[in-house]
């Protein structure tokens, strides 16, 4: 299969093109579907890694709906919108119940086909065909459901066989905007893997790998709530198709591709320019021999948001016998789209320096007389000028799959130019936060996670700090950032940054900042186009134990932490203070020995055969108000014997005394039960003489 675009094609830098343009370039450096939800399999609590195949199914019918079939999704969570959250509770339905997720493998290749072939076929029968790509799935279908394989087994849809699928097979599917989902070759004791088909790139690495990317459920952990990632990686096709997964070949064993069987019309009606505008531009292009298109720009402002709305219409343009099947403007690399537009049968991108619609590929395009409109919305004030965009007409596939190339033409427009001002501009994004205290130590560790952002129009090439700093907390935590490379606009630093600080008291944290570049010198160390906008103030809530009333043993009141109360043999009296408080008296002066086991292991010490020795340490506590004067029984309690010490020595309250004991159990290996008792056989009158054993485990490997 030929490459769509030739390496001579794939960027178009054009000067003159236009009386006083500057030059301008377009790349098209492969396809990518720009707008597929990333959902994570953390999104439900009840989903876990084998809820790839729904979450996969349910991502392609999301974008399907956005794209000519709305009633795929609907308002699943009635929250009154439709958006993500619908995706994920279509998801979590398919799993549950058509897919049959919940089994040791998850979804298989089977009830992913058939689930997702069921659905589709109910809401738009006789509308879709769903490819496989797997000549082995007859034979799975007979083993699993016991049926035999018929393109119209499922009612309203078309299941077509496929060879083995490989990588022209790939970009040719996501070229003709279906959707894609690859399933990756698994072991027997490993999860069922699916990834939904994103991209490709048309220039090939040295090693002669395709760069491709997919949509992956794994948890994005540096965006804040739950969102899955984009898996970028390479593809090769030797005799199979095999991606780079997680530093390994692994093989694409089966994939599937939902694919309408007509496309929605790819026209518009086209709207008025508002009388408010604030750019407005008409132009006419004639595209070498073969007709001539016409550009009608209009730019719109609302607040901080420009919108530039593009009405493309064929006067008399055709390839081919079809029309246009391609549009693109430069973009200033500093600039991304918060919101586009365009007819439901278009498919867009948006790369580094361009915004691309396309149609997919099989389609007639818009013909002479036929308009589309497109819009993207962008961050503004921007300066509307003089631009070169591209067309393109439609590439046609023959009978053995090759696509034919397209040329570029030219075409005059305006569009977002680049700022008057070149100059970097540092901010911060929020990611994620975290405060974690350690009540034995009293300390907190305040953790925070953000982007920094070079949001100007030039790179930032010295070095400058990014800082956590509290005031409500002494010292920081800060990090470096140190070219080269500089940081280019548009370019993104991921931190991760901490301080400790005691807990407690009024050291509680309440509010923190970050802030990127501080002044250590007048604006900082970098000259920037905007020095108001290089912090982020957040607040966190954290664990600092309080201390209240605790009731001892004694019948004293003291404040403290609850931890150190239960340790000291209190009452803890959450909210109330000792002022009001009333302890009740000690019901009597006496001692009460509590064991804990701190150490207890197998040891085989033998030489020509095994021979294990338990070795178990145990502390020996006084909790009760009177002193322990008399000699301390301690017993070991073993499958392999008993053992006793005796300590002599007086233990105050709250003293502790250690006690260690080696038992032989010659060549008896496995698992053995051990308890250690505290005053055996009791000679020391206690305020409670049932909390005087502790007890365990050792396991001796044979």
């Amino acid at each position: 299969m030929k490459r769509m675009l030739s390496s001579a094609l794939v960027i178009l830098a054009i000067g003159c093109a236009l009386a006083g343009a500057a030059v301008a370039q377009v790349e098209v450096p492969g396809y990518e579907v720009s707008d597929l939800q990333l959902i994570s399999h953390e999104s439900k609590p009840n989903w876990s890694n084998e809820w790839t195949g729904p979450i996969q199914a349910a991502t392609i019918l999301a974008w399907f709906a956005d794209h000519g079939y709305p009633a795929l999704i609907h308002d699943f969570n009635g929250d009154g919108v439709v958006d993500e959250l619908d995706t994920i509770e279509l998801a979590n339905d398919l799993g549950e119940a058509a897919m049959g997720t919940d089994t040791a493998r998850g979804t298989t290749d089977v009830r992913l086909v058939l689930g997702l072939a069921d659905y589709v076929g109910r809401i738009y029968p006789d509308t879709f065909v769903l490819k496989v790509y797997d000549p082995g799935f007859p034979q799975e279908l007979q083993s699993e459901e016991g049926r035999a394989f018929d393109p119209a087994l499922v009612d309203g849809i078309e299941l077509a066989l496929k060879d083995e699928p490989n990588l022209a097979d790939y970009e040719l599917e996501l070229l003709q905007g279906e959707g894609v989902i690859v399933g990756l070759e698994t072991s027997a004791d490993e999860n069922n893997r699916y990834f939904g088909g994103r991209s490709f790139l048309y220039e090939e690495t040295p090693e002669g790998y395709a760069p491709v990317d997919f949509t992956w459920s794994d948890e994005d952990r540096w965006v804040e709530g739950h969102q899955g990632k984009i898996l970028e990686t390479v593809a090769r096709t030797d005799t199979r198709f095999e991606i780079d997964y997680q530093g390994r070949w692994t093989l694409v064993e089966c994939m599937i591709a939902l694919s309408p069987l007509e496309e929605p019309p790819g026209t518009s009606q086209p709207d008025p320019c508002a009388d408010d505008a604030i750019g407005y531009d008409v132009t006419v292009t004639t595209l070498g021999t073969e007709g001539s298109v016409q550009i009608e720009e209009c730019v719109t402002r609302d607040g901080d948001v420009d919108t530039y709305e593009y009405t493309v219409t064929n006067i008399d343009y055709e390839h081919n016998g079809c029309g246009l099947c391609l549009f693109a403007v430069p973009k200033p690399t500093t600039l991304s789209a918060l919101a586009h537009d365009q007819p439901v049968c278009w498919l867009y991108s948006e790369y580094a320096n361009a915004w691309i619609w396309r149609l997919s590929l099989g389609s007639c395009g818009l013909v002479p007389g036929e308009s589309a409109e497109f819009t993207v919305s962008v961050p503004g004030p921007t300066t509307d000028v003089a631009v070169v965009g591209v067309l393109a007409g439609c590439p046609t596939v023959d009978a053995s799959g090759a696509v034919d190339l397209v040329q570029l033409h030219p075409a005059g427009t305006t569009g977002p130019g680049e700022p008057d001002a070149l100059c970097p501009d540092l901010t911060v994004r929020y990611l994620d936060q975290s405060c974690v205290c350690d009540p034995i130590d009293g300390t907190c560790m305040l953790t925070v996670w953000a982007d920094v952002l070079d949001i100007g129009t030039a790179p930032v090439e010295d070095a400058f700090d990014v800082v956590l700093r509290s005031d409500d907390h002494p010292g920081n935590g800060y990090l470096t950032y140190t070219p080269p490379p500089p940081l280019a606009p548009g370019d993104v630093w991921t931190v991760e940054l901490h301080f400790y600080f005691d807990m407690g008291g009024e050291l509680c944290p309440s509010s923190y900042e970050i802030y990127v570049d501080p002044e250590v010198v007048p604006g900082g160390f970098v000259l920037e186009c905007d020095e108001g906008n290089n912090s982020f103030v957040g607040s966190v809530d954290c664990y600092c134990e309080e201390t209240w009333a605790c009731c001892l043993p004694d019948g004293s009141c003291v404040s403290l932490t609850e931890a150190a109360c239960l340790q000291q043999g209190g009452a803890f009296h959450p909210g109330v203070s000792c002022a009001v408080v009333q302890c009740p008296p000690p019901v009597e002066d006496c001692a009460d020995l509590i064991v804990e086991i701190t150490e207890a292991y197998c040891l085989n010490v033998g030489m020509a055969a095994p021979r294990y020795e338990l070795h178990v340490e145990a502390d020996i506590t006084n909790i009760g108000a009177a002193t322990v004067t008399d000699a301390i029984w301690i017993e070991l309690e073993t499958p392999c014997g008993d053992e006793h010490e005796i300590i002599h020595t007086d233990l105050d309250h709250g003293d502790s005394a250690t006690v260690e004991f080696v038992i032989d159990c010659g060549m008896q290996g496995g698992c053995h039960d051990v308890t250690v008792t505290v005053d055996y056989p009791d000679f020391i009158t206690e305020c409670d003489e049932d909390n005087n054993d502790a007890e365990g485990t050792i396991c001796c490997r044979q």
